[in-house]
């Protein structure tokens, strides 16, 4: 799962770094300010794929004293760079170079350039995406783009994606900006495609950012996911009752908590035995559950005393 998080990374990078660099030499020679605008766009998203790239690398530190459950979640604060530097450098820098191009209006030189640029643009992004698209599990493909992304605990894969599909709509708006201006002769409608491009991004922005925030703050595993564990856990004959069972994301795996009633022991070893017993069998059945804590209760305890 790592290893297809980088895969998307890398893909993503490979991708802007091409098009950055055609969109730059289409923007010098035509004057597009469209074009600038998906420089900008592309450039930033160079700089957010390499800081992805950092908290990969980040996060295989192994655990230590002072961080006993690892650096997986260093993923989480590199992420929110990557989403505020989408937000700033992309979004409100190309929204900012449409309002000036908007206020100071040039023609458009060889627009047909443009176009052609624009066009080979959209089908590396279409590419990109694709390929980073196809390093989802098959499970959360099935579930659709949209549940995926609302429940998904690996923010590099989330930003990569979103970044990609954003490239790509960005591209497409400037696409209809720029032919809107060689049929009208007017070059407002290229400065709204920078407008265009910008607010593109600021929404992509916004949307990851909220969805990092839960995952920073401590978000429960996928819904099937706990069920499945509940389901697990009732059906072991030496359990009489979950009490309350938490699951939470971590990094690419998970922090599980479970309280139950278990059938009585004969003494305090032969309990821990079946308590141990629970734990690598469940491990076993959920292999992302890193780490499980399990704390036997007693009847009288009622129901969720956590």
């Amino acid at each position: 799962m790592k290893a297809a998080v980088s895969r998307a990374v890398y893909y993503a990078l490979a991708s802007n770094v091409a098009v950055a660099l055609c969109k730059y030499a289409a923007a010098a020679y035509t004057n597009s300010g469209s074009a600038l605008a998906e420089a900008i766009h592309s450039s930033a998203d160079c700089m957010n794929q390499l800081l992805l790239l950092i908290g990969i690398r980040a996060a295989r530190n192994r655990a230590d004293e002072q961080h006993p459950l690892g650096f997986g979640r260093e993923t989480y604060f590199y992420a929110l760079l990557v989403a505020l530097q989408l937000f700033l450098v992309g979004g409100v820098a190309s929204a900012a170079l449409g309002v000036v191009r908007l206020l100071h209006r040039t023609p458009l030189e060889h627009p047909y350039v443009v176009v052609i640029v624009l066009c080979v643009s959209g089908l590396i992004e279409a590419g990109a995406l694709k390929a980073s698209i196809g390093t989802i599990d098959e499970s959360g493909r099935k579930a659709g783009l949209w549940t995926w992304f609302r429940e998904t605990g690996q923010p590099q894969l989330l930003l990569a994606i979103g970044e990609d599909a954003a490239a790509l709509a960005g591209v497409l708006a400037s696409l209809v900006a720029v032919v809107l201006s060689v049929v009208t002769g007017s070059p407002v409608f290229d400065a709204c495609g920078s407008i265009a491009v910008g607010l593109i991004l600021m929404g992509t922005a916004v949307f990851s950012v909220r969805e990092i925030k839960s995952l920073i703050v401590g978000e429960a595993a996928h819904h099937h996911v706990r069920q499945a564990m509940q389901v697990w856990l009732t059906q072991r004959p030496d359990v009489r009752r979950v009490v309350s069972l938490i699951v939470l994301k971590w990094a690419d795996d998970l922090v599980v908590a479970i309280q139950a009633e278990l059938q009585p022991h004969s003494s305090a070893d032969d309990l821990v035995r079946t308590i141990n017993e629970i734990e690598n069998d469940l491990k076993t059945a959920f292999p992302s559950a890193q780490w499980i804590f399990f704390e036997p209760e007693l009847r009288e305890h009622g129901s969720h005393p956590i």
